[in-house]
């Protein structure tokens, strides 16, 4: 099973926190990823990503997507 689809079992299973403080290596699929967490909700509640690296934040602001990923930005 891929990262996607394990994510998407978990937030079919309720899980609604991303906690991102892990990631050490990642790229813009990575953007990707979290981009489809945030709309992949069953009941429209969307994943909140937590405490994500300096450099995966300022990846999303290079491609523009860091308001769409993280709510604080």
């Amino acid at each position: 099973m891929g990262v996607l689809s394990e994510l998407n079992v978990a937030l079919q299973g309720g899980v609604r926190r991303l906690d991102l403080s892990a990631l050490t290596e990642f790229d813009s699929s990575a953007l990707s990823v979290l981009l489809a967490a945030r709309r992949a909700s069953r009941d429209g509640t969307p994943a909140h990503c937590v405490n994500a690296p300096d450099k995966l934040r300022k990846l999303a602001i290079l491609y523009g997507v860091e308001p769409l990923i993280f709510d604080e930005a």
